[in-house]
């Protein structure tokens, strides 16, 4: 099972988490060893429509970016990609019209779509995409439950979690990975 650390960026600063202690970039590549993939949940683009691509060409640097700053169109995602990001993630709420065959034919990098608000309503997962469509779900720990093998051995899944405590439980169940925040990833609390 893969763990993916997680940091923020919210009006320009970079956070240990979705919440967490303000970082530097330096400060980034001190606690992220060179070439791991590191999840970006870029605020700015998700809340504003103002993504922060020059400091994503920045983290390339050191870190493979898997990058979450909420594109609402085909040039969004190029803008992503051309500023360093390995793998996307996509928004449905953000982008009702999603027009994923484009998406796909666009990138060649692993592509993800953010199914919290559809989980936190049905309770449950749906293979929804042909492909190699992943699914990401930022939801409370405690609202996943337990997933069915036929979902997890059709679709990647990675699960945001508060910490480290259930990462074998995920792992029996099938689940491809966690996204876990920064400082927790290294024992912060």
């Amino acid at each position: 099972m893969n763990i993916v650390p997680l940091i923020s960026v919210k009006k320009g600063h970079l956070f240990d988490g979705r919440e967490g202690t303000v970082l530097s970039i330096d400060d980034v590549f001190t606690r992220v060893e060179k070439d791991t993939l590191l999840y970006v949940i870029d605020l700015d683009g998700i809340e504003h429509i103002n993504p922060n691509l020059e400091l994503y060409q920045k983290l390339t640097e050191h870190c493979i970016l898997w990058i979450d700053d909420g594109p609402r169109r085909l040039d969004d995602v190029m803008d992503t990609i051309m500023a360093g990001a390995t793998n996307i993630t996509l928004r449905k709420e953000l982008w009702p019209n999603l027009d994923m065959s484009s998406v796909q034919d666009l990138t060649d990098d692993e592509i993800y779509i953010d199914m919290s608000v559809e989980y936190q309503e049905r309770k449950t997962l749906h293979h929804f995409y042909s492909g190699d469509i992943g699914i990401v779900l930022f939801n409370e720990e405690t609202m996943y439950g337990r997933f069915s093998r036929e979902i997890t051995e059709k679709q990647k899944i990675f699960l945001y979690a508060s910490s480290m405590e259930k990462v074998s439980f995920w792992g029996e169940q099938g689940i491809t990975g966690i996204i876990l925040d920064l400082k927790k990833k290294q024992g912060v609390n």
